[in-house]
């Protein structure tokens, strides 16, 4: 019995896929066929009748309809197995995983072909093939990691291609263009990083201080083409005075997927994301007047490959899985407030910080340097002490208290580093500022005793950032 049409063009869809393995069960559970791609991939001899001398690991596994095996490793093939209930007869589809690429591949050569050399877009095709080596080496790890990462790319590879294609079109100015692009280039990158720094264990979440409104009302231009394409209004009714401090790449990511798919599933009307906030918390949430989900899909929601049929959109379910877990990671809570057939809304909140303000001592022998430090710092209203010398620098450490100190590494004829075993024994935290330091000599700072080492020139983002970050410490 042959694959229903539709299934097999939602699955040539995702996979860019001409051919797949196909096993066709009975009620039973037993083979009822198999084809010619099985039989070469897995160097089967007979005909088996028990789905288990096929695929061993299904003898763990309980084959009802939400049975999945991620990844299935055979000698050198690694395989995506989908199952599908359809009239009567399920169906075990196997798709080497390599073909999961091809589309990252066909992108990639388009661009080439499109004369990006003009616009100067050589960063764009770095950042592209690094993707597909970073993607083929994760497919060896056989993990969930492997289908996140390809989804999360999924957003800023379409936005990418996009606006090329309407700049190619005339319909769109070069600087316009450019200013997307190189966005989303830059978004290709966070991910890429994240992803790595998650397979080695080594991700930390960096703080910075945003506003949602802006940050959402960038995501929404990037996503002006697909909803121009349906009709559909995207309304940012944000608080554009709200500010947070946190992950403003976990927040793209999030809310990245939840927009994509409003979008997705809603064919006429609008996608408003609105916000409010309590004592404790900011909420937000994401609104679209499409054609809602089933109370069975929305059971299995968040579970991994779960999709809803009532939509032709195409899609993995896996988009959703992601959000939650950044959101986790954030300690902020991801859920589907309500769902019919006039839309759904989902919403996201986030429990906001309570800013420690901080007694900083600030020290810098450059008089306009040390003023200007010290008006950026005075902009999250911490209460600055400066002073100019080493000799101030022990004068204020041995008659107060502070929570953090801030000084250059130079002060005249010394160097903030003499008195190490008095910064350490009198404030929480020290940063110290030095001019291109090398890696051996920031090494060198960092062991005896300093948390963070910033190069001149310093910039106010950089300065107010890495205070952030030491914040909560506190």
């Amino acid at each position: 019995m042959s694959l229903p049409e539709h299934i097999t063009f939602q699955i040539y869809q995702h996979y860019q896929a001409h051919e797949w393995g196909l096993v066709t069960l009975d009620a039973n559970n037993r083979i009822v066929q198999i084809n010619s791609k099985v039989i070469k991939d897995l160097r089967i001899q007979d005909h088996p009748h028990d789905i288990t001398q096929v695929l061993p690991m299904l003898s763990t596994e309980s084959l009802e309809e939400s049975f999945f095996i991620p990844f299935y490793n055979h000698d050198n093939l690694v395989f995506d197995i989908h199952f599908i209930a359809e009239r009567e007869r399920k169906y075990l589809i196997m798709v080497p995983v390599d073909l999961m690429y091809e589309k990252v591949k066909y992108n990639q050569q388009l661009a080439h072909n499109q004369e990006l050399e003009k616009l100067r877009f050589k960063t764009l095709f770095e950042t592209l093939e690094t993707a597909q080596h970073e993607l083929i080496a994760a497919n060896k790890s056989k993990s969930f990691y492997i289908s996140a990462l390809s989804h999360e790319m999924g957003n800023p590879l379409n936005a990418i291609s996009g606006y090329n294609q309407l700049l190619q079109e005339g319909s769109i100015s070069i600087e316009q263009a450019t200013s997307i692009i190189q966005k989303n280039v830059l978004k290709l990158n966070e991910i890429i990083t994240q992803a790595l720094d998650y397979d080695n264990q080594t991700t930390q979440i960096k703080l910075q201080r945003f506003k949602p409104y802006n940050l959402i009302n960038d995501l929404l231009n990037d996503f002006k083409i697909p909803a121009s394409q349906k009709n559909l209004k995207l309304n940012n009714q944000v608080s554009q005075q709200q500010l947070v401090i946190s992950n403003p790449t976990k927040w793209q990511q999030i809310f990245t997927n939840l927009i994509s798919n409003a979008i997705k599933y809603t064919n006429d009307g609008s996608i408003t994301i609105t916000s409010a906030t309590n004592e404790n918390d900011l909420s937000i949430e994401v609104a679209d007047s499409g054609c809602g989900m089933s109370e069975r899909f929305q059971k299995q929601l968040f579970k991994a490959w779960s999709r809803e049929y009532k939509s032709e959109a195409q899609g993995n379910g896996i988009g959703l899985v992601i959000s939650k877990m950044l959101a986790e990671q954030l300690n902020a809570q991801l859920y589907l407030k309500q769902s019919s057939d006039q839309g759904s809304c989902f919403s996201f909140v986030f429990p906001l910080m309570k800013d420690n303000k901080l007694k900083i001592l600030l020290v810098d022998d450059d008089e306009d340097c040390l003023n200007l430090f010290a008006f950026y710092l005075g902009k999250d209203h911490h209460a600055v002490i400066t002073t100019d010398s080493l000799e101030g620098l022990t004068a204020q450490l041995k008659n107060n208290d502070f929570d953090l100190l801030i000084t250059d590494l130079h002060l005249s004829q010394h160097r903030a580093s003499e008195i190490i075993e008095l910064i350490k024994s009198k404030v929480k935290h020290a940063i110290v500022m030095t001019a291109n330091p090398s890696v051996d000599s920031e090494q060198a700072l960092l062991q005896i005793g300093f948390d963070k080492v910033l190069a001149k020139p310093l910039t106010e983002t950089i300065l107010r950032n890495s205070v952030t970050n030491l914040q909560q410490n506190f």
